[in-house]
């Protein structure tokens, strides 16, 4: 049986994020119970930490720059730097939802879960976003899969028995998700969480979208990390 939640650390990793993490900071004062929050930097140049250390906040706020630049890497360092019992993995560019943490305790509150993540909905209201945020759900629901700008959560305890996420530059999302169905139950909130829709409104719908699937098709076959990575831009 598990033990109840009894807080949440939830962190995020930042490379040259200076205009989306106040937004995102912001956004968690609206949450009830208690968290607690860490950003893992990736060596930003931008004035990305400066921006965190001007923000004022109600809660308990920390920052580092990790020894490892790299999404998983700051990300795993991230929770070494944390105690709660739940983390909750969070893109910097990602806002969430009033109300969201406190249904995420009492998801993992009840017996047989062992993580999930929530919906997710693009900062658009014009009907490509909205359509192409309802088939992401829907696939994530039907893949068995999801993404990090999804709220990715699990209990500490299983995060470390999985050793983190994978040590790759891309699809490290992917592959954790992989590994936490196959531990148990795995909670697919429908609150969304909101995230930017910089990608696609600066690649374009249609590019945009045949380079997701062109990625993902290549990752199931077998194509390195590494690879993908080169073709997969990097957007701020």
């Amino acid at each position: 049986m598990y033990v109840p939640v009894t807080g949440i650390a939830i962190v995020i990793p930042t490379y040259q994020e200076c205009r989306s993490i106040v937004p995102c900071l912001r956004a968690l004062a609206e949450q009830e119970g208690a968290f607690e929050v860490f950003i893992a930097d990736g060596g930003s140049t931008d004035g990305t930490l400066e921006q965190v250390v001007g923000v004022r906040v109600s809660y308990p706020l920390a920052w580092g720059v990790a020894p490892e630049r790299g999404r998983s890497a700051q990300m795993n360092w991230g929770a070494q730097q944390t105690t709660a019992d739940i983390l909750l993995f969070l893109h910097a560019d990602t806002r969430l939802a009033p109300g969201a943490l406190a249904l995420l305790q009492t998801t993992l509150q009840q017996d047989g879960w062992v993580g999930g993540r929530f919906d997710v909905r693009l900062d658009s209201e014009q009907w490509p976003y909205l359509f192409i945020a309802w088939a992401i759900n829907q696939r994530s629901r039907l893949a068995r899969r999801f993404t990090g700008d999804m709220g990715i959560f699990v209990r500490r305890t299983l995060f470390e028995k999985l050793g983190g996420f994978p040590p790759q530059p891309l699809m490290e999302d992917l592959e954790f998700s992989a590994q936490l169905y196959r531990m148990g139950a795995v909670a697919c909130l429908a609150l969304p969480v909101t995230t930017s829709a910089r990608r696609w409104h600066k690649g374009g719908l249609l590019r945009t979208f045949l380079l997701m699937q062109v990625l993902r098709t290549a990752y199931a076959l077998g194509v390195d990390p590494e690879t993908l990575h080169r073709w997969y831009h990097d957007i701020r």
